[in-house]
């Protein structure tokens, strides 16, 4: 009876304190606007938000009363399917409509954003308090174009190991920290019918296969592009990436898995399907969802695995940037710039955080108690380093990126269902790179930036 009464008086005391808590986190993020905005300032002005819906993003537009109850500003969030989105924005832009005052954009479109002018340079408008050094560096980076800063991450992701802890530990295996030994768990963890070893992205799409399959071809030392924007991810070391990344698929991944995307893949190890994944950081909320995942308590977490030229986390980030439609001298733009720093605040994240809403994009909330409270320690050191260790440029920084990326895409898929051998679908997908890049004058132009190895 009294071991009863103990453990309910610690759940009780616990639940109370956990509210004061919260109480305090969400009374910082009031108090917070008066660092960007002073009272009223922004009166008679409205931000519409082109944006689409995630949890970060939906606790920012559940909060927004509180920036228009202390500035004076209307706040409108507008939300689009994600490639509706990426249409509508990219339209609003090249056409200069000025239908909106704050874009949700991805980390990857800023340098066709930003080459265009389509976007506000933001730098000034930044303030010591928002605390720019603690968003983790990758994020500072991918925001950049030529030494300006063009937004503001909300949300972010690097790639992860999972795996399955009771399998390995059957199989008498730790986990994978190369490519090579990655194969060998593969290989003594699939167990057909019941359980294959791994399960990759193989679907088409610069944001599908290519995004995780070039871990393998940075890992073996291959460059998309030369100094003069020729292709070269035919490379022998990229043919070699692919073909050990087809291999997976095709020896250890489930029937079918040459053209899964990241749903499949994950719904397969939540089902657990598969040993092994590497995926998206996004997924640790439903792998620990009882109501979504068999695999509860079972489950590890290691940066990917590392190649004979290193280990390369994929990187994906969406934020807010701010149409250059809108007049920097403006009210409405410092109204936009003091909305954008409020709303990725160090203060906002950890309210979110609180609100077991993840997806760190800041130093001091990844190692926070808050978040060690609330995540697998493994969790957040996976993320940790890999963020670390993720390069800017891990998909070429370039406006051409997401056309080239859906042709490689499109290519490689053959060769993880059957269709073509690693070093023919690379070579069709170069010619035709080759191709677009010279009718659209880019080929023997210097490339804006280097890759992440240096040219020989």
């Amino acid at each position: 009876m009294n071991r009863i009464t103990t453990t309910a008086l610690a759940l009780a005391v616990t639940g109370l304190s956990g509210v004061a808590v919260a109480a305090e986190y969400e009374k910082a993020v009031v108090d917070s606007v008066a660092t960007y905005a002073a009272p009223g300032a922004f009166d008679g002005v409205t931000i519409n938000v082109a944006c689409r819906s995630l949890p970060a993003m939906d606790f920012i537009a559940s909060h927004k009363e509180i920036f228009e109850k202390a500035t004076g500003a209307t706040i409108k969030f507008t939300n689009y399917p994600e490639n509706d989105l990426r249409s509508k924005i990219v339209a609003d832009a090249s056409n200069k409509v000025g239908g909106f005052q704050v874009y949700c954009l991805d980390n990857n479109y800023i340098p066709l954003f930003a080459s265009n002018k389509w976007v506000a340079q933001i730098d000034s408008a930044i303030k010591p308090e928002y605390k720019l050094d603690d968003v983790f560096d990758s994020l500072k980076t991918s925001y950049s174009w030529q030494g300006g800063l063009f937004g503001l991450p909300i949300y972010s992701e690097v790639t992860l190991l999972y795996y399955r802890k009771d399998l390995l530990d059957a199989a008498g295996l730790t986990p994978p920290k190369t490519l090579d030994e990655l194969e060998t768990a593969a290989a003594k963890l699939t167990q057909p019918p019941q359980t294959f070893g791994i399960a990759l992205r193989g679907l088409r799409g610069e944001g599908m296969n290519a995004y995780t399959w070039t871990e393998w071809m940075r890992s073996y030392g291959a460059n998309f592009l030369d100094a003069n924007m020729h292709p070269v991810f035919n490379s022998p070391e990229a043919i070699e990436g692919t073909e050990h990344y087809s291999n997976l698929i095709n020896k250890y991944g489930s029937p079918g898995n040459g053209t899964w995307g990241w749903d499949k893949v994950s719904s397969a190890f939540a089902a657990g399907r598969v040993a092994m994944i590497v995926e998206s950081s996004a997924f640790y909320p439903v792998f620990n969802d009882p109501k979504q995942s068999s695999v509860v308590g079972k489950v590890g977490y290691a940066v990917v695995p590392a190649g004979p030229k290193g280990a390369f986390p994929a990187n994906y980030s969406i934020g807010l940037a701010i149409p250059a439609t809108v007049d920097p001298a403006s009210k409405t733009f410092a109204a936009a710039t003091a909305f954008l720093q409020w709303a990725t605040s160090q203060e906002m994240e950890f309210a979110r955080t609180d609100k077991d809403i993840g997806n760190e994009d800041r130093k001091s909330v990844n190692q926070s108690d808050l978040l060690k409270s609330k995540i697998d320690a493994g969790y957040i050191q996976a993320v940790q380093e890999g963020q670390a260790i993720t390069k800017t440029h891990y998909r070429p920084m370039i406006p051409q990126w997401r056309e080239m990326g859906d042709i490689i895409g499109a290519e490689i898929e053959a060769s993880f269902t059957g269709g073509k051998s690693a070093k023919e679908a690379l070579d069709a997908a170069a010619e035709q790179v080759t191709a677009r890049f010279k009718s659209q004058g880019v080929l023997d132009t210097p490339r804006a930036y280097p890759e992440i190895f240096p040219d020989k």
